[in-house]
């Protein structure tokens, strides 16, 4: 697995024939200075998941009631251009990005936060993932680790991605699995409900176990 240059990035962006399985696909198309070394700056967009007061103990996978208490624990809002979100110490919200992505089945990507902002205390996730084959905004996870409130304005260059080219032993493509959160245009509300059914299995191997 090998990182993708500058070069290799702007090739893959830039293939004429929309049917090629190598294109990569970035909406609106990055201007060439925007590819820079081996990465492309990721530009926060409009949308966010923000935490609301919680009238309940616990996000729990393993509980039936998991669904309708998330939807209790958060709520979806839009900033637009010229507004910011302001994070406090500690808040954990959900963003998304400006641009949608179509990822050709042989790349694997990586999402970090940008030093610039990293530096101020911003932690975008640790690693966003991103899989062969997937499409859409990605969803950005922002945790305020500093020690100051700062405000997340629409339009920022936040994150950046990294991409690997990726192929199996015989040279083949990897073969893709669709994701849960694939061609989504605005941060999606966690689906830790859908959990439950795995984790039951889990409590009966422990009851086998005990008898």
């Amino acid at each position: 697995m090998a990182v993708l240059a500058a070069s290799q990035i702007l090739n893959r962006l830039h293939i004429e024939d929309p049917r090629d399985p190598r294109r990569l696909y970035i909406m609106p198309t990055p201007k060439r200075s925007d590819v820079k070394d081996a990465s492309i700056d990721l530009v926060l967009g409009n949308y966010f998941i923000v935490t609301k007061t919680a009238k309940f103990s616990i996000l729990d996978a393993g509980e039936g009631e998991t669904k309708k208490n998330i939807a209790l624990y958060q709520e979806k809002v839009f900033i637009p251009f010229n507004y910011s979100l302001v994070l406090h110490l500690g808040t954990f919200v959900l963003g998304v990005t400006w641009q949608y992505i179509g990822m050709p089945d042989d790349l694997f990507a990586e999402v970090f936060s940008r030093s610039t902002w990293g530096r101020a205390g911003l932690t975008v996730a640790t690693a966003v993932s991103i899989h062969p084959g997937f499409c859409g905004c990605l969803t950005l996870e922002l945790v305020n680790n500093g020690n100051a409130p700062l405000a997340l304005r629409p339009g920022a260059r936040i994150a950046q991605i990294i991409f690997f080219d990726v192929q199996a032993g015989d040279g083949k493509p990897i073969p893709i699995r669709a994701s849960k959160y694939c061609g989504l245009i605005e941060p999606d509300f966690s689906r830790l409900y859908e959990e439950c059914e795995e984790l039951k299995g889990w409590k009966n191997i422990g009851i086998n176990l005990q008898l």
